[in-house]
């Protein structure tokens, strides 16, 4: 359907031309390495793959043409990082589709297309983002080597008894540890405590 619409728009359009179609992000990856592109429209709701690896993918494998992002999302999180993956313009399909030629038109000439309201919610994000970064600094400047051992080791799953034997300690000693890692992260649990440190960028699940 969105194929559809975009080809619908730029039929008729003398200044637009559609140069190829691709139905997957696989296939959108291979198509920009065979065709002559200026703007890419995708549409980030892809079946095979999320669209901002698609999106990540382009850029990584050099392609400097615009890119419009199409999606039924429009919070703050996927249209930021939608733009730091190297979108141009960001267009919700309820609102965009009807606008999209214009848009084509705009990222084309190496303008930005972004509606108030998805830059405002792409702003606070970003606001959130970053308070969050500094949390985390804060946080992990209180943790002591031994504590951040402990921390990824939790987060692998790993019981008490297990993580004394690891590190060479008693599991009493482990737990005087983790208590301590909860009052420093302001949780009580397990869980609590990986998926806190997990979202100030503490640890990462690999």
């Amino acid at each position: 359907m969105i194929l559809g619409v975009v080809r619908l728009a730029c039929s008729g359009q003398q200044d637009l031309m559609v140069v190829g179609e691709a139905t997957t992000g696989e296939e959108a990856v291979a198509l920009l390495a065979e065709v002559d592109v200026d703007v890419v429209v995708l549409d980030l709701d892809l079946a095979d793959m999320d669209g901002l690896d698609a999106l990540r993918r382009f850029r990584r494998d050099g392609f400097a043409g615009s890119v419009l992002a199409l999606s039924d999302r429009a919070d703050g999180a996927t249209v930021l990082e939608a733009m730091r993956s190297g979108a141009d313009g960001y267009l919700t399909k309820a609102e965009g589709l009807r606008s999209v030629a214009s848009a084509i038109r705009e990222v084309g000439a190496g303008g930005h297309v972004l509606d108030a309201s998805l830059e405002r919610s792409a702003v606070l994000e970003l606001g959130r983002f970053a308070r969050q970064a500094r949390e985390g600094s804060e946080v992990a400047a209180t943790l002591t080597p031994r504590e951040r051992e402990i921390l990824d080791l939790l987060s692998q799953g790993l019981t008490m008894r297990q993580i004394g034997r690891r590190l060479g300690i008693s599991p009493r000693t482990v737990e005087t540890h983790v208590a301590k890692l909860y009052r420093k992260l302001s949780v009580r649990t397990r869980v609590q405590a990986v998926a806190r440190a997990a979202s100030l960028g503490l640890i990462e699940f690999k």
